[in-house]
């Protein structure tokens, strides 16, 4: 990847995603993002808004809230005619999408089943993609949704 990449500056617990960037020499800067929380510089195909968990992602897309909030940075990036807004969502236990629907957490009320729900409302509504990835890949996985290798 030859491009700059930009780092939302309110982007919390990335300690491990500016290492991997730092070990593979991909050049970033940490800049405020109106939208997402990684993307490349003057390029709209791909932002990716990380999330902590399914917890943090379940908190976000259910409570009233915190769903309009998300909605209309979604909505702001459509604005913006960015390509693909996708989720990475940090899981080591859940393997795939379908898996959610099992998932429960003693920090949330919402239940598994909501919350898939809610992912896939939002996916045909708003053209959002949710993607699974183990904490520890997190970093290789945006370069490769950036487009990187």
């Amino acid at each position: 990847m030859n491009n700059l990449l930009i780092v939302d500056s309110r982007e919390k617990g990335h300690k491990s995603i500016l290492k991997y960037f730092d070990e593979h020499n991909i050049d970033y800067i940490t800049s405020k993002l109106d939208y997402g929380d990684y993307k490349i510089y003057k390029d709209n195909s791909v932002v990716i808004d990380r999330k902590d968990n399914l917890t943090e992602l379940a908190h976000n897309l259910c409570s009233t809230t915190e769903h309009e909030r998300i909605r209309k940075e979604i909505q702001r990036a459509k604005d913006d005619n960015v390509g693909q807004f996708i989720f990475l969502i940090a899981e080591s236990k859940i393997k795939s999408i379908e898996d959610i629907k099992n998932w429960s957490s003693p920090h949330t009320k919402v239940k598994g089943e909501t919350l898939l729900k809610i992912m896939i409302t939002m996916k045909n509504k708003y053209g959002v993609r949710f993607i699974i990835c183990p904490r520890k890949d997190m970093g290789k996985k945006i370069i490769e949704l950036l487009g990187g290798k």
